[in-house]
């Protein structure tokens, strides 16, 4: 799977957003835009992860914990976007706009996989989240650069980075102990590839508005 998720965020790198990025930098606008996307997505984190515990059946105890555990320690990481806008004031309106298209859709699917495919496929989404920094070295050092940001007013990516440690670690030995079957081993992967994209689209659809300003 590491390999499927490195081709992932291969194509991702080659897309709009991140050839904006290396060729012209980020400025306040564009990071404006784009963390109310991950403002808009983060905060359905929990609700998403607590859905896919309908279908663990009451004997897979662990599964289950795992579930709602995850999804206590989520809630509320949006609230670490609003601390970074409010820190080089950006906050004020940003949030008022509704979700991109993109974005909605990344929402929509994560919904979609807990009520219908369950804790197990989920996992595929988790698996590349929570090992997602070795990916946007670039983004983060676009911020410290070109916006001037100290870690403390990255919190959402800085303080995250010492949570999504641990948590990686938690889900790779989710998925070693319930992903035992070969349909469930695919439901992993294809969450996986298939979240990592619309991630992806996400970063554009924020290029995208962003180009778009009047």
């Amino acid at each position: 799977m590491d390999g499927e998720i490195k081709r992932a965020w291969g194509e991702i790198h080659a897309g709009p957003f991140w050839r904006h990025l290396l060729d012209k930098g980020l400025d306040r606008e564009l990071y404006r835009i784009f963390m109310a996307q991950l403002w808009h997505y983060t905060q359905h984190n929990p609700i998403n992860q607590s859905f896919a515990a309908w279908r663990v059946p009451p004997a897979k105890m662990g599964l289950l914990r795992y579930c709602f555990e995850h999804a206590e320690e989520e809630l509320g990481h949006e609230k670490m976007i609003e601390h970074d806008l409010r820190a080089v004031d950006l906050l004020d309106d940003t949030l008022d706009a509704p979700a991109l298209p993109a974005t909605t859709a990344l929402i929509g699917y994560l919904y979609s996989v807990g009520l219908r495919d369950g804790a197990i496929a989920r996992l595929g989404y988790s698996y590349w989240a929570e090992n997602a920094y070795p990916y946007i070295t670039d983004l983060l050092e676009h911020m410290r650069t070109d916006l001037g940001l100290a870690d403390r007013e990255m919190s959402f990516f800085v303080a995250h980075a010492e949570i999504d440690a641990k948590h990686s670690k938690e889900v790779k030995e989710q998925i070693e102990r319930w992903a035992g079957t070969p349909d469930e081993q695919q439901a992993v992967l294809t969450v996986a590839r298939t979240s990592l994209w619309l991630t992806g689209q996400l970063f554009d659809a924020s290029l995208h508005a962003y180009q778009a300003r009047g």
